[in-house]
């Protein structure tokens, strides 16, 4: 699922019939890579941090061993949270986007595309974090890559079905 997210848009929009048990796993699985790799980016910096905060050394020896572990568990579950938030949001934006293009699809497997699609906007914001901010407009340009790929797999759903327009009236033969 990860590599087909970058570059396979019809995989993408297979994806809304997968269970969904398995995308919420790849989702865990992969902010948990992501949180991991943040919390490397916190850990080689927090000293400087820490340092500027003014608390004397005694006391930060203290809560250290604490410090550490809680900020890992706060920033997966928060991590976790805004994903879930953004996947919804996009999802919602899918769904204008289906109609746009006369496809079917339910708001359940817009979510489903969606988390997937978010695989290479969430990458973004992480290069931006561990670069300490060096792409301008991050977040922006995460949303827009996010709807360029729901876009792309949108074009893959399945199209309407034609109407059917009533016959007709026609009277009645006599005999």
């Amino acid at each position: 699922m990860f590599l087909s997210a970058f570059y396979e848009p019809k995989k993408l929009a297979a994806y809304r019939l997968l269970p969904f048990g398995k995308v919420v796993k790849y989702i865990f699985v992969f902010v948990l890579l992501t949180a991991v790799l943040s919390f490397i980016s916190f850990s080689l910096s927090s000293g400087a941090i820490l340092e500027e905060t003014g608390i004397p050394a005694e006391e930060l020896k203290g809560i250290g061993p604490l410090l550490y572990p809680a900020a890992f568990v706060l920033q997966f579950l928060i991590s976790t949270f805004y994903f879930y938030i953004k996947a919804s949001i996009a999802a919602l934006a899918g769904m204008g986007m289906i109609r746009l293009r006369s496809r079917r699809g339910e708001y359940r497997h817009l979510w489903r595309t969606s988390a997937v699609a978010l695989t290479v906007p969430t990458l973004l914001l992480l290069a931006d974090d561990l670069l300490g901010g060096a792409i301008p407009f991050a977040a922006p340009l995460s949303w827009a890559v996010a709807l360029v790929y729901i876009w792309l797999a949108a074009g893959y759903y399945p199209k309407n079905a034609p109407v059917k327009r009533p016959a007709a009236h026609k009277p009645p033969v006599r005999s």
